[in-house]
């Protein structure tokens, strides 16, 4: 008993203290912080502070975008450029000159060096040029112009050149070499014969500028690879493109993929996600700055609020119980000419007004007792509760609401069924149908028009014979199992009599049947009670008992979406039988 009191002891001051004006005023002064904090954090995390995000990442995408499509252009003249060293038809003659024997090693060697100086020369995307003949590699021209950026080891990147040449065909390709990128190309004949091979060495810095620019602008962190040159040290697997936040690295990753397409960059961009959403982070502090000098000027109203209001009407609410517990003649020490002031004053005067009132007269005390109705029956009058679903019903019609009404109605109807007060143990499917109709009322109140319930049946099937309470039970199993979990669906009863056997069945749509489900089903056909199916088991036990093995009940699951309980019930009984 001790320790059952100690909890209700706690229990009584957490409510005494929830009750109290002073917590109540300072939770209300919790609040008027709290509520304006969270509603504006809300609104700034998840609504603004998002918003500011998306246009963030739009305004990386679109810059990222714009970078790519000029590197892409930039590419483009360079492959263009390359590939007219082919098309222009200069080399190519002065090569089937040399070829011939109408031209000298020098002469040949002038003529291709001339054109070098003339296409690539001024370009700024190149800082070499060179060629060479495949029958005879070590002719190697190169421009003059190009002396001061030419590589230190010439003889080996012709020799890479000259193999790798052999992969290319028609193509032109990047390629990576001793640290530097060079633009390689078959020189083909009007045959389509490969009689030598252009090696140009691109200025990275000017071909990769727009990203370059992006680069130096974001602080970023760029890899890019470009047919057989490239980031080596680079993971490019597993990338997805578009742009990728990282918060846990607190990295933007911007990736463009060129999925194998020749002359197109893969490209990879690192930003700092700090500096992107530097002005997102200035304001979020700002905000908790907000948040932390509003503290102050909260405690400063709590103390307020305190001493103006709460202090003083804890001075009245103590007065009051000390009068309570017959001290007569409480004053509180409040004065002022505020409204709290007044009324300490008036409650003064009332308390000894009140003293010199009883002092005269004569004390009463007037005592409240509670009459305790004792039950005079140990359960429930059928016939009362009846009488007063009636009486309900009569009520709910005078008034007008006619839910009410049909609620009442249909509750009336289960109530008789549930008690059996005729002690009858069949009934006709249409005496059935009515409890059924009764419950289908309080479920379709319960999911609207999200249920739709199908009734077909003859006439000679509802003057068939089968035991109270059938219906009913296979249509709560119905909607517990097959309609709740949905939140609505379809539920279909059909009922037809061939000869001298009942057909019913009770279909619903369904979400589908696992395995263990039908396990279930199975053991509740059986007899079995689980928890699940108890009410089938209920009726497969009753309809046994009743019409031993020529009943048949099965659950037909293997149609798509539905569930089905089929019955097949003997009509041995008439129905001039069924009142007995």
């Amino acid at each position: 008993m001790a320790k059952e009191a100690k909890p209700k002891r706690a229990s009584g001051r957490l409510r005494h203290g929830m009750n109290s004006l002073r917590v109540q005023v300072g939770l209300m002064v919790l609040l008027s912080y709290l509520l304006p904090v969270l509603l504006l954090g809300v609104f700034t995390g998840n609504i603004l502070m998002r918003s500011l995000e998306r246009k963030t990442e739009a305004a990386v995408t679109s810059s990222a975008e714009h970078a790519f499509v000029m590197t892409e252009q930039n590419i483009a003249r360079t492959v263009d450029l390359a590939r007219d060293a082919t098309y222009d038809g200069e080399l190519t003659a002065a090569w089937e000159k040399w070829n011939a024997g109408a031209a000298g090693d020098a002469e040949f060697l002038q003529l291709c060096r001339g054109y070098l100086e003339r296409k690539y020369s001024r370009e700024s995307l190149f800082n070499f040029a060179g060629c060479f003949p495949v029958s005879k590699p070590e002719i190697l021209i190169v421009n003059r112009s190009s002396a001061s950026s030419m590589p230190a080891d010439l003889q080996e990147l012709q020799q890479a050149v000259a193999a790798f040449g052999e992969t290319l065909d028609t193509r032109s390709s990047f390629f990576s070499f001793g640290g530097r990128m060079y633009l390689v190309r078959n020189l083909l004949n009007q045959r389509m014969e490969r009689y030598g091979m252009l090696i140009l060495g691109v200025n990275d810095a000017e071909l990769l500028e727009p990203l370059n620019s992006l680069k130096n602008a974001w602080d970023a962190e760029i890899a890019v690879r470009l047919d057989a040159y490239g980031n080596s040290g680079e993971d490019w697997d597993g990338l997805a493109p578009g742009l990728t936040d990282d918060r846990k690295a607190d990295k933007l990753l911007y990736v463009r993929l060129a999925n194998g397409e020749e002359n197109m960059p893969d490209l990879k961009l690192t930003v700092d996600r700090r500096q992107q959403y530097r002005e997102i982070y200035e304001f979020r502090w700002m905000l908790i700055g907000v948040y932390l000098l509003l503290i102050p000027l909260l405690i400063l109203l709590a103390v307020y609020l305190r001493k103006r209001i709460t202090k003083p009407i804890t001075l009245l609410s103590d007065a009051s119980r000390r009068i309570e517990k017959g001290e007569l003649g409480v004053t509180v020490p409040m004065h002022g000419a505020d409204e709290l002031g007044q009324l300490g004053e008036a409650f003064s005067h009332m308390s000894l007004r009140l003293k010199e009132l009883i002092d005269r007269t004569y004390k009463e005390e007037i005592e409240l007792k509670n009459a305790q109705i004792l039950a005079l029956q140990s359960r429930i009058n059928p016939h009362f509760l009846n009488n007063a679903l009636e009486d309900i019903n009569w009520q709910a019609r005078i008034e007008g609401s006619e839910t009410i009404s049909s609620m009442v109605s249909s509750l009336s109807v289960l109530l008789n069924a549930t008690m059996d007060r005729k002690n009858r143990r069949l009934v006709t499917l249409r005496e059935e149908m009515e409890v059924a109709d009764a419950y289908i009322f309080f479920v379709q109140q319960r999911f609207g028009t999200e249920l739709t319930v199908n009734t077909q049946m003859d006439d000679l099937a509802r003057e068939s014979i089968l035991p109270l309470l059938t219906v009913q039970p296979l249509l709560e199993n119905a909607v517990e199992h097959g309609i709740a979990p949905e939140g609505g669906g379809t539920i279909s009863i059909e009922a037809a009599r061939a000869g001298k056997c009942l057909h019913l069945a009770i279909r619903n749509s369904s979400c589908g049947i696992g395995k263990e489900d039908r396990e279930r089903i199975d053991a509740a056909l059986e007899g079995k009670a689980t928890g699940n199916h108890l009410g089938l088991a209920n009726i497969v036990n009753r309809l046994r008992l009743i019409y031993g093995e020529q009943v048949g009940i099965r659950v037909d699951t293997e149609q798509p979406g539905e569930t089905a309980v089929l019955l097949d019930i003997p009509q041995e009984f008439d129905a001039g039988r069924n009142a007995e």
